[in-house]
């Protein structure tokens, strides 16, 4: 599912490194883990990389994984973040420091969907989405080469699919905060994030056609 060679290996990076910025920590259910047994794999690398991180986001929307999308919906999702949220107050005491919990959702959900998970994150107070994953639709690549491989799309292609999404979790959750993400590539795009109802943005696939000047791009038009 998610490329790495583990939670114990980026924990160990994690303190190597020198940086001293705000890190956030993704963590996901292994490809080979049942649905139905997922949480185990979220609170072992909850258990781990709590001590370390700024927050957590709770990956539930890598196309990558066979099953992750399905965690998004119903009992799946109520058991999954009331454990987790528990096993979170447990470890911020623990710890004497609190790391928010952000849950990242996918682009490809219907605008009753979104309803259904807002409701979620709102019931086990949840404090932040980050909007959104990658994209398994390919409306906006037909016709090219290598239109219909698997995987998610990023960078343009999830652009309108992640506002949307933005939009319809701005008006369930009026105060929670959303992170925008999906085909920035500029700072007119990021501008249009924060219109869409985001508090903050993050950038991926923009990096590799912008680099680092893409950042402060995003800072100025932004501020």
């Amino acid at each position: 599912g998610f490329n790495n060679a583990g939670v114990d290996r980026l924990v160990d990076n994690v303190r190597k490194s020198r940086y001293a910025g705000v890190i956030g920590i993704n963590i996901g259910k292994n490809l080979d883990t049942p649905v139905e047994r997922a949480v185990d794999d979220y609170l072992a690398c909850l258990c781990k990389v709590h001590a370390h991180a700024h927050y957590v986001t709770v990956n539930l929307s890598s196309p990558n994984t066979p099953g992750l999308r399905n965690l998004q919906f119903g009992e799946h999702l109520d058991a999954l973040l009331g454990t987790l949220r528990e096993e979170k107050r447990r470890l911020d005491e623990s710890h004497g420091r609190t790391v928010p919990l952000a849950v990242k959702i996918a682009p490809d959900m219907q605008a009753e969907e979104v309803a259904l998970v807002a409701r979620s994150l709102a019931d086990h107070e949840v404090d932040a989405v980050i909007a959104t994953n990658t994209t398994i639709a390919r409306d906006a690549v037909e016709g090219l080469a290598h239109a219909e491989e698997s995987g998610g799309l990023s960078g343009r292609p999830v652009f309108e699919p992640s506002n949307a999404v933005i939009r319809e979790l701005r008006r369930h959750l009026p105060t929670l905060p959303i992170i925008g993400v999906g085909g920035i590539d500029s700072g007119d795009a990021a501008k249009a994030k924060r219109e869409a109802g985001a508090d903050l943005v993050q950038i991926y696939t923009g990096f590799i056609y912008r680099g680092p000047s893409l950042v402060g791009e995003c800072a100025r038009a932004l501020t």
